[in-house]
C-alpha cells in the first residue's frame, strides 16, 4: 500500500495530539506578548519570491506550476513576503507596532533528511512598528520565552546574533555579486566545514579579501564599541547591537544569547540583525530555527516602508529537539466522558448525553447496548476518559447517574441537571 507523497507525513490521532499540544504552547506564548494569529492562501504568484527570498529557494526548491488560466503560481515555500504583502494592503489602518503570528504549513522540492522534510508546518512570528533596539530585543525575548516554556533551559540552546550590515562595513567591498556569494557560503560554512568554507572561499574572493572575512569571524562582541569608534565597522550597528544584548541581559537572559559574526542568513531581504537558535544536544548540533530584521520589504510590496522583524520556526526541527530531551512527551491528562449504555435505558441515556454536549462537555457514548459493561469501561480507558458514566434500571428508577472517576475510582450519583457544572 502506497503511503505519503516523499517527504510529507501522515497525521495520526496520537501525532496529531502532539502537535496540537506543542501548538497550543507556540500559541499561547505568541499570544501572552499582545501577537495575534493570521492566516493566508497555500498557492501565491512564482513572482512574489522572485528577488524577495534566496535563489536558492526560488530557483531549486519551489513548487511551482502554471495552473488553468496561464498563471505560474508557487506553493508557499515561506511566510514573509506573503505577510509583506498582507501588511502593505492594509498599512494605513494597522494600529502600530503590528504583532503578528500564523502557524502555517508550506513545501520546499529539496532532499529529506534529518530536521528536513519536503512539506513542514512552521511558527512566523513579525513586529512590525520602529527599528529600535527594543524591538529586537522583543522578538528574541519572545523566541527564548518560546523554548523555555517547554521546559527548555540555557543548556539545551543559544541563540546566536550578529547584523547583516556588520559584514559589509567591514569587509568595505564594492562588487556586490561577491559580496552575496561570500553571504551563501558563510550561511552553509558549518555544514560543510572550515577547510571545504576556505577553498570554496578562495574561488570567489582574492586573497586579500578572504583575510579580511576571516577576520570579521574572530570579531567579539566586546570589540564591538572599540571597532565602531575606530571606524572598522559602521559605529550605529555596532552600538544598536550592543543595546539589545543589554536588554536582554536585563531581562535575565543573557545566558541564552551570544554573538557571532558569522551568522549572515540566506534570504536576500535581510537587512539589519539577524539571528539563529542552535542546538547544543552533541546528538542535534544545528541551527533549528531563524530569523532576522527585513526593513524594506514592506516597502517592496507597497507604497509605504515599514520596519519589519521576525522568525520562523519549523514544527519537525522543534519536534527533534523536545524529543531529544523529553520535553512535552507526557501523555495529556484524562479528560471528557464515557457514557455506558444498557438496553433499557439507551434513550434516556443518549438524551443526558446530548445535553451535557451542548453545555460543552466532551461525552462519547457506545454504539452497541449488547457489548459487556467490562468491555465499555475498558474502552473508556483507553480512550483516556476521565470520568464513565452510567444509568442502569435502577438509576433511571432513582432519577440519578453513576458518576466514576477512572483516575481516582471514586463513585457517586448525580441528578442529570448536576452533571454538567460538576464534570465541568
Amino acid at each position: 500500500m502506497a503511503g505519503p507523497y516523499v517527504g510529507t507525513r501522515d497525521f495520526f490521532p496520537e501525532e496529531m495530539n502532539f502537535r496540537n499540544r506543542m501548538f497550543g504552547v507556540l500559541r499561547t506564548v505568541c499570544e501572552s506578548y499582545g501577537y495575534v494569529e493570521y492566516g493566508a492562501p497555500l498557492l501565491e504568484p512564482i513572482t512574489l519570491y522572485q528577488s524577495k527570498s534566496s535563489e536558492e529557494i526560488v530557483n531549486d526548491q519551489v513548487y511551482r506550476f502554471i495552473d488553468r488560466g496561464e498563471r505560474e503560481v508557487a506553493i508557499r515555500p515561506e511566510m514573509t513576503p506573503t505577510l509583506a504583502r498582507m501588511v502593505s494592503s492594509k498599512i494605513m489602518e494597522l494600529v502600530r507596532p503590528v504583532r503578528w503570528y500564523s502557524i502555517a504549513n508550506f513545501m520546499r522540492y529539496e532532499r529529506p533528511g534529518k530536521g528536513r522534510l519536503r512539506e513542514f508546518f512552521q511558527l512566523n512570528a513579525d513586529l512590525m512598528g520602529p527599528a529600535t533596539p527594543a524591538a529586537d530585543a522583543e522578538i528574541l525575548s519572545l523566541l527564548i520565552d518560546i523554548l523555555t516554556a517547554f521546559g527548555a533551559k540555557a543548556s539545551d540552546f543559544k541563540l546566536r546574533l550578529s547584523d547583516r550590515r556588520l559584514f559589509d562595513s567591514y569587509v568595505k567591498h564594492s562588487d556586490k555579486e561577491v559580496l552575496r556569494g561570500i553571504g551563501r557560503l558563510l550561511d552553509k560554512r558549518e555544514k560543510i566545514g572550515d577547510e571545504a568554507f576556505q577553498e570554496e572561499l578562495s574561488k570567489i574572493a582574492d586573497a586579500a579579501l578572504a583575510k579580511k572575512v576571516n577576520a570579521f569571524l574572530a570579531i567579539n562582541v566586546s570589540d564591538l564599541a572599540e571597532l565602531g569608534k575606530s571606524g572598522a565597522i559602521d559605529g550605529g550597528v555596532a552600538d544598536h547591537l550592543s543595546q539589545v544584548i543589554e536588554i536582554l541581559s536585563a531581562q535575565g537572559k543573557s545566558d541564552f544569547v551570544e554573538f557571532d559574526p558569522g551568522i549572515i542568513r540566506g534570504f536576500d531581504y535581510y537587512t539589519g540583525l539577524i539571528f539563529e537558535i542552535q542546538d547544543s544536544h552533541p546528538d542535534n548540533r544545528r541551527a533549528i530555527c531563524g530569523g532576522g530584521r527585513y526593513d524594506r520589504l514592506l516597502g517592496q510590496m507597497g507604497k509605504q516602508e515599514v520596519p519589519a522583524i521576525g522568525f520562523g520556526l519549523g514544527d519537525v526541527t522543534l519536534e527533534q529537539f523536545l524529543t531529544i530531551r523529553g520535553l512535552l512527551t507526557q501523555a495529556p491528562e484524562k479528560q471528557g466522558c464515557y457514557f455506558i449504555l444498557f438496553p433499557e435505558t439507551r434513550d434516556s441515556s443518549l438524551k443526558i448525553a446530548n445535553d451535557l454536549r451542548r453545555a460543552g462537555i466532551l461525552v462519547e457514548t457506545s454504539l452497541d447496548t449488547n457489548v459487556k459493561i467490562g468491555k465499555q469501561m475498558e474502552a473508556a480507558d483507553k480512550k483516556n476518559r476521565k470520568f464513565v458514566l452510567m444509568q442502569g434500571g435502577d438509576e433511571l428508577s432513582r432519577g440519578v447517574v453513576r458518576v466514576k472517576n477512572l483516575g481516582s475510582g471514586e463513585q457517586f450519583d448525580l441528578k442529570p441537571e448536576e452533571l454538567a457544572q460538576h464534570l465541568a
